[in-house]
């Protein structure tokens, strides 16, 4: 379904502000059982999707580029830019709402608005330049709120949900509007991120009760609607409950397999009815009119576009979330949190900020971590230098000696403090890890055992002496060890 729709004889000029107050709107059919098998794989099944979402990601980042110019010099998002990111934001939405147990239906793969359980309603309009031109900065804000969500919804709380859906069949009312109203949040980022609205994302939690109105005020917390779906009636021992915490009916949601006959899906067409117009009587689309008494013009067709899913229906009659009409087994696209989904997602919150800091933590630990390696390399790397000298000249000075010992053993002596000095600093050099502390340890012992063969034979007094120490002690297969050791550390530096 296209985001933007010829009105015949409409007139650009007369299009107002309002609409540029239109949000993302995005309606749940409500909790349902699932089957558990499903619930179980439900990960898996959904990778076919995540698969295409993907791909089609890859465009829709391009085409959101190509719309910002087309937005900064017209005020409107280019029309086959709305089409398509409206699309790519209806599929995602879908995929997203059956991956979190928002229902059992699996998505279609389509980018066209469908008979769904999760629907997406956008109003692309006027749009303000200088906003789009900051968008970027302007959503700051936003992107903290969605991380911080995301954190505490689709993680731990994700984990839960699962386990409470493939246990009881059912995910609870509260959870499912909480993590409901966490995904239309999500949703109305992007869809402002995609320019397809001015209006900044808002209603985290839920929409405001409007008091004598068929919706939030005059339903149960939920998707407001005059009719209760099946299974969502007055409970045994609740007393003057007209509707259980829910969803209400949704337009466009037939029988579905395994969810019953919703009242309120039947006929019409999907999220295109309104009273008084229904197929087949004068509007064989099923597309609304203009109604009577909605002065904000929200259900009246924008000049040059025709009407998106949901913004033709009773329900969302004024920005800023006013009384609305009087529902008539149509979906309001209102989302009233109880007192209990409210709590939840002040939970989620919390709990986004708690592991935000905790992987902040971990993620500084590991910084932390790798400057001490880096520090550690390169105190050990100075540390060898002096010992790499001493070996170095050591051949030129002994020969220099002519065969004469105390030369000989002089030159020893200043080996053996050379090594002695190297294991000192390298116990000294503070390690990241225990096996590079490990490592250290064997390199200065090693180091150790070198120095104190080099100084047995600087206090030799006699040539058979320092021959019999030099043959006993295997004085090149000890430096040879040390050499492999300090390779090992270094190593291990490294990766560290």
């Amino acid at each position: 379904m296209s985001a933007y729709y010829a009105s015949p004889g409409g007139n650009p000029a007369a299009a107002t502000a309002q609409e540029e107050l239109a949000p993302v709107l995005v309606a749940f059919a409500g909790s349902a059982p699932q089957s558990r098998l499903t619930v179980l794989f439900r990960l898996l099944m959904v990778i076919p999707h995540l698969i295409v979402l993907w791909a089609l990601g890859i465009a829709a980042y391009i085409v959101v580029i190509i719309g910002w110019f087309g937005a900064l010099f017209t005020g409107r998002l280019p029309g086959f830019a709305a089409d398509y990111l409206a699309g790519f934001v209806r599929w995602q939405t879908r995929v997203f709402g059956y991956a979190i147990l928002l229902t059992d239906v699996y998505p279609p793969f389509t980018l066209d608005d469908a008979d769904y359980p999760v629907r997406v309603a956008v109003r692309p309009g006027r749009l303000n330049r200088l906003a789009v031109l900051f968008r970027f900065i302007l959503l700051i804000p936003a992107w903290i709120v969605v991380a911080v969500l995301s954190y505490g919804a689709f993680t731990i709380v994700q984990l839960v949900s699962w386990l409470i859906v493939l246990i009881s069949g059912r995910m609870p009312d509260s959870l499912y509007q909480a993590m409901a109203a966490a995904l239309r949040y999500q949703v109305r980022v992007t869809g402002y991120w995609f320019m397809l609205t001015s209006a900044y994302p808002s209603g985290l939690y839920g929409d405001l009760a409007a008091a004598g109105s068929a919706g939030p005020g005059g339903a149960q917390p939920g998707y407001g609607a005059s009719e209760a779906q099946p299974g969502y009636g007055p409970q045994p021992g609740q007393p003057g409950d007209q509707a259980q915490p829910g969803y209400g009916a949704q337009p466009g949601y037939g029988a579905q397999p395994g969810y019953g006959a919703q009242p309120g899906y039947g006929a019409q067409q999907p999220g295109y009815g309104a009273p008084g117009s229904q197929p087949g009587s004068g509007d064989p689309q099923g597309w609304a009119t203009q109604t009577p008494g909605d002065p904000q013009g929200w259900q009246t067709q924008q000049p040059g576009y025709r009407q998106q899913p949901g913004y033709g229906q009773p329900g969302y009659a004024q920005p800023g979330y006013g009384p609305q009409p009087a529902a008539t087994g149509m979906t309001s696209w209102w989302l009233v949190l109880s007192s209990s989904a409210k709590a939840l997602v002040t939970v989620f919150l919390v709990l986004g900020v708690l592991f935000a800091a905790g992987q902040g933590v971990l993620q500084a630990a590991v910084t932390s971590n790798a400057v001490t390696a880096a520090q550690a390399s390169s105190q050990l790397r100075a540390a060898a230098v002096p010992v790499n000298n001493v070996l170095s000249s050591y051949s030129g000075k002994v020969e220099a000696c002519n065969s004469q010992l105390p030369c000989v053993t002089a030159v020893d002596r200043n080996v053996s403090d050379a090594y002695s000095t190297f294991a000192a600093q390298v116990r000294s050099i503070s390690m990241p890890n225990a096996q590079t502390s490990a490592d250290a340890n064997t390199l200065a012992s090693s180091a150790s055992h070198v120095a104190s063969i080099f100084a047995s034979l600087g206090a030799a007094t006699s040539v058979s002496q320092y021959q019999n120490i030099a043959n006993s002690s295997d004085v090149q297969k000890a430096v040879g060890q040390v050499s492999q050791n300090y390779t090992t550390l270094a190593n291990h530096l490294s990766n560290s």
